[in-house]
């Protein structure tokens, strides 16, 4: 009796001791819960009030709106100098931000221009530029050339940090369709969530119209298709009362001569591949296959209809931005004016109002357009929360004139040169504004040179946020050849020295070295220019080309200048002088490092099968 008592008090010890240790760790581990919940409530807190402050962060971020004209001159605005245009909007502008008088396109034509502008990058990096022999920008919708899809654009950058972005106007950085036109994402390949506009540009055969049907008999090639199709007549005849044909072999037969003369036919007349000018093709082809209107990948307008076309486009931009105002997400609009390329078109009630005939008007209703944007981001209290940036894309198209004989090219001030002309000062110096109401100075004019390629990197900086590669640490680093503004646009403070390349394709024609106050420009190459003039004849297809003939190269003696004295280039710093042995032989160490380090890639543009319009790549409208 007394073992069995004995055993049962063993049990119960032997029990109690494990009870107690499972309920001691059970305490140790609800304490040590405990401690952890109580150590983790802090950064919790932290979590939640980075969370919170990055979400308010965001929602402070300020709106963006970008206003691209094209092909207009640094002399058409009232702001730089004119007294014969009207442009009140953009005047209005300018007093209430900052104006800056020596900014600079990336290029002188559109597609490479553009490219900078959005990338902060030299077109030249990724092959957006042509070469002896390639069309110098792009030349049509159905094509597969086009800004890369690896270049980050500031609407990529902004749509990482919750902006909603929009692209209204003119795109002309390639649309890259699929076959029979589908997936024209354009603009939306590159950060743009919308899309209204013109994916490729305006061109002077939008105006009027162009005969499809086309077969001259004064041409030998249409007369050798005409004999071609009596031969192929009496063949048949002859095979079917002679020889007895079976049907089957006389429809082949048939067929085959028909396809061959039809291709044959269209090839010529609608093409320009047996000529230098490879990539061209007939006006009715680009009227009714480049010359249209889309929405995001849809084709709402074929061919475009030129009256309203501006009111068109700043009604999408106006509804954008009210259906944006109160979503609690910044927006960015980039809205590209269609105006003041060529052709010259305007509503009857904007028209005959400038001594300037169609392009005073041009650029009037360009004005007005603007002065719609600006009203209506006032009208939403969107004033003080969204910056600015009114541009050209490069200088103005000195020898454009009408069939007429009415001149429908702008004004470059004294500045030597325009469009397409390389480093010609008159076709990259453009207007540029900086306003944001509030945060930016009004009324400021800045000298100081500066770029279309610091845009980026400038409203970066403006709207607090981090720059390019440190917003997107995932993506490849890409070195800028843009700088922020930012510092100079607020207080005047100089950016770094720098130097600026310009560009004839892929060749660099001219250095600009800017340091310590002093602005220099070395020209490496230079038109051949008529005695007295500045451009290259008259029409509204005529441009002085930067390569061949018209070009020459100076060689071991580039031309150097110092445009602090003398602006317009009218007086070369002679050879002989320290000055000018110093300036070039910094400059020439620059650009033969520069070869070194950044090895250009080859123009799109060489290879036919992507540049030439391909039918089967044609977005079209349909019912």
């Amino acid at each position: 009796m007394v073992e069995v008592n004995v055993r049962w008090w063993a049990v119960v010890v032997v029990v109690g001791v494990i009870a107690s240790g499972g309920c001691g760790r059970l305490l140790q581990y609800h304490q040590q819960q405990a401690q952890k919940e109580h150590q983790a409530e802090p950064v919790k807190e932290q979590q939640q009030q980075e969370k919170q402050e990055q979400q308010t962060r965001r929602q402070s971020l300020p709106n963006i709106v970008v206003l691209v004209a094209d092909d207009l001159g640094i002399g058409d605005l009232g702001c730089y100098g004119n007294t014969t245009i009207n442009t009140p909007n953009i005047d209005r502008l300018a007093r209430d931000g900052v104006r800056l008088t020596h900014h600079l396109a990336a290029a002188p034509l559109c597609t490479p221009s553009r490219a900078a502008l959005l990338t902060a990058r030299y077109p030249a990096r990724y092959g957006l530029v042509g070469e002896d022999g390639t069309p110098p920008e792009i030349m049509h919708v159905a094509s597969r050339v086009g800004l890369p899809v690896e270049e980050v654009t500031l609407a990529k950058a902004l749509s990482m940090v919750n902006y909603t972005t929009a692209a209204i106007g003119k795109w002309h950085l390639g649309q890259m369709c699929g076959a029979f036109g589908r997936g024209c994402l354009g603009p939306k390949r590159h950060g743009f969530q919308y899309f209204y506009g013109l994916p490729f540009t305006l061109a002077p055969e939008a105006a009027g119209s162009h005969p499809f049907w086309i077969f001259p008999l004064d041409d030998p090639f249409y007369q050798s298709i005409t004999a071609g199709c009596l031969a192929s007549t009496v063949v048949i005849a002859v095979g079917w009362w002679w020889y007895k044909w079976r049907r089957l072999v006389l429809g082949l037969f048939v067929v085959v001569v028909v396809l061959a003369g039809a291709i044959s036919w269209f090839l010529r007349t609608h093409y320009r591949l047996y000529t230098q000018w490879w990539w061209q093709v007939s006006p009715w082809m680009i009227q009714h296959l480049n010359c249209i209107v889309m929405q995001d990948g849809v084709v709402v307008e074929q061919p475009l209809v030129l009256e309203g076309l501006s009111q068109r486009l700043v009604s999408h931009s106006l509804r954008f931005i009210a259906n944006h105002t109160t979503h609690g997400r910044p927006f960015f609009l980039y809205h590209a004016f269609a105006h003041v390329h060529t052709p010259m078109f305007t509503l009857p009630s904007m028209a005959g109002r400038s001594r300037h005939g169609r392009y005073g008007d041009n650029v009037e209703e360009m004005d007005a357009g603007v002065g719609k944007i600006l009203d209506a981001l006032t009208r939403h209290n969107l004033d003080n929360n969204t910056i600015v940036y009114f541009v050209s894309d490069h200088g103005a198209h000195l020898e454009a004139i009408a069939p007429d004989g009415q001149r429908t090219g702008g004004y470059n001030g004294r500045f030597k040169g325009g469009k397409s002309m390389g480093g010609a000062e008159g076709g990259i110096r453009v207007p540029g504004i900086y306003r944001w109401s509030g945060h930016l100075p009004a009324g400021v004019t800045v000298d100081h040179p500066t770029s279309l390629l610091d845009m980026m990197p400038t409203l970066l900086h403006l709207a607090g946020l981090p720059p390019l590669h440190q917003l997107l640490p995932n993506l490849p680093y890409r070195g800028l050849d843009g700088v922020s503004l930012a510092g100079l646009l607020k207080n005047g403070s100089s950016p770094p020295a720098r130097v600026l390349l310009h560009h004839c394709q892929q060749a660099i024609h001219a250095l600009r070295l800017v340091q310590d106050k002093k602005v220099y420009k070395m020209h490496i190459a230079g038109h051949k220019w008529p005695e007295g003039s500045t451009q290259c004849g008259w029409g509204e297809g005529t441009y002085c080309q930067c390569y061949g003939d018209t070009i020459q190269h100076y060689g071991h003696q580039p031309l150097l200048f110092d445009l602090q004295k003398d602006p317009y280039e009218d007086h070369p710093i002679p050879t002989n002088t320290t000055e000018y042995i110093d300036v070039t032989g910094m400059l020439q160490r620059y650009l033969t490092n520069w070869r070194s380090r950044v090895p250009y890639p080859r123009s799109q543009f060489r290879s036919v099968v992507n540049t030439i319009l391909s039918p089967w790549l044609q977005p079209f409208r349909w019912p």
